[in-house]
């Protein structure tokens, strides 16, 4: 009787799974803070409690109201500094619009676990004249210089 073939050496793929588990532990947590910042700047900031609370704000006051008709929503940040944390401090600059046009408003806030303290409140109406939402009065509009 003969004995049965030995089976063939098995295939080894050297040190390849090895090197794709420390690849992905080392290029994984990069890959996701990646992703979690663009999530952020497109869709994230939509969540920040100090724009929910602007957009309830403005919703609300009448002088915006007045500056930019009815119906104001916000339709973009155009740029923003947040310092992320319990205590934080930001600063936005939303784009509106209403129903007689758009408008910026620059907002300075403060977030201290969940409530919002707003420091500063300028909206810019779509004529340009500027408007104080914290104190609710009109800026007087820019005086042109008479120098060349």
């Amino acid at each position: 009787m003969t004995a049965p073939p030995p089976d063939p050496p098995r295939r080894s793929n050297g040190c390849l799974w090895g090197c794709l588990i420390v690849l992905a532990l080392i290029f994984l947590p990069m890959v996701l803070a990646g992703g979690y910042g663009a999530w952020f700047f497109w869709q994230g900031w939509r969540h920040s409690p100090v724009l929910r609370a602007t957009a309830e704000f403005v919703g609300k006051d009448g002088l915006a109201h007045l500056a930019l008709g009815e119906g104001i929503h916000v339709t973009g940040v155009e740029g923003f500094s947040m310092m992320p944390g319990f205590d934080s401090h930001s600063q936005y600059r939303i784009a509106l619009e209403g129903s007689k046009g758009d408008g910026t408003l620059e907002v300075s806030a403060d977030s201290r676990l969940g409530r919002v303290t707003f420091d500063s409140l300028m909206l810019t109406g779509p004529d340009g004249r500027r408007y104080d939402l914290m104190t609710h009065q009109a800026q007087p509009p820019p005086v042109p210089s008479g120098s060349i």
